[in-house]
């Protein structure tokens, strides 16, 4: 697969409720081959590397994360919380969510019975 190197413009940033940041960005006029190779990227995990034109860079903030970004643990944790507060619960969190997280195993468990 092509890998893409062109000059760009961020036009706007938006922070996301799971931490990360959703970027616009502007490219220059563009032939229909440079495009598509655009659009195959579309969704997928890419390496990104942004330095401004017509400035010496002095030093680089490499992010080790990678996009997985959250355990699917932690992602199941912060839906509950959501959840939680989208229901407006007077119950304790914790309460709460141990509750539903033995209902999720409780659900694996029967599912387990039943192909024995």
């Amino acid at each position: 697969m092509k890998g893409v190197e062109t000059q760009a413009q961020i036009t706007s940033i938006r922070s996301k409720a799971d931490g990360s940041l959703g970027l616009s960005v502007n490219t220059p006029e563009l032939r229909a081959e440079e495009k598509v190779l655009f659009m195959s990227l579309q969704n997928l995990n890419v390496k990104l590397t942004i330095e401004t034109t017509g400035v010496d860079i002095t030093e680089k903030l490499k992010i080790e994360k990678g996009m997985d970004g959250k355990s699917p643990s932690e992602r199941l944790y912060n839906v509950i919380f959501r959840y939680y507060k989208d229901i407006n619960s007077n119950e304790d969190f914790e309460i709460f969510y141990r509750r539903h997280m033995e209902n999720i195993i409780d659900t694996y468990k029967e599912k387990l019975k039943k192909e024995y």
